[in-house]
């Protein structure tokens, strides 16, 4: 049962990280910018409030996010996947699963191996770890690196719905301040 929520919120991940990787690499045909800004001082905001009836929830982007829905049929009943992923100076992505009534799961089991299964499928390397209740719901906070990037990331447990909030930061730019207004920003509404 613990590879139904892992494995769903770890296609999340690989969403996001293969966008970061598409949208870092360098255009050869443009010019060198000699004016390009300190990679420690991103200066772009998050100006979008991003609000999702069907999920509940308000997040802070910096753009409109790309949508992407995912129904998959499983041993424990059939769950549909939600991403939303935009770019700005860093990859920012929430998503969600809605499963099946009748698949139980173990709660904190379930967010510990989100966590342990992301950082191996990613090939990356835990940096800290901490359980929380926030707003009232469950979650589990960690941030991991991989050679290139910096990836934080949280899962709350709102009732029976897994959400993932992730960031993933090119490794030497500073976009603290960015990643702590998106974490921050997100609310639930539970009506």
């Amino acid at each position: 049962m613990k590879r139904c929520l892992a494995v769903s919120l770890l296609l999340l991940t690989i969403c996001a990280l293969a966008y970061s990787q598409e949208h870092s690499q360098p255009n050869a045909s443009a010019p060198p910018n000699k004016s390009a800004p300190n990679k420690s001082a991103p200066s772009e905001q998050l100006a979008t409030t991003f609000n999702s009836e069907l999920g509940r929830f308000s997040i802070l982007m910096p753009t409109t996010p790309t949508e992407s829905i995912s129904k998959t049929d499983s041993e424990h009943g059939p769950y549909t996947s939600y991403t939303y992923i935009a770019k700005g100076q860093s990859v920012y992505a929430i998503g969600w699963v809605d499963y099946d009534p009748t698949f139980n799961f173990n709660r904190i089991g379930e967010l510990e191996a989100n966590r342990d299964n992301l950082i191996k499928g990613l090939k990356a390397t835990l940096v800290s770890t901490k359980t929380l209740t926030l707003d009232g719901y469950q979650a589990i906070e960690f941030t991991a690196e991989t050679s290139e990037q910096s990836l934080k990331s949280r899962v709350y447990l709102v009732g029976r719905r897994p959400y993932q909030l992730l960031t993933v930061t090119k490794k030497g730019l500073d976009d603290s301040n960015n990643t702590d207004r998106f974490f921050a920003s997100f609310k639930i509404r539970t009506q």
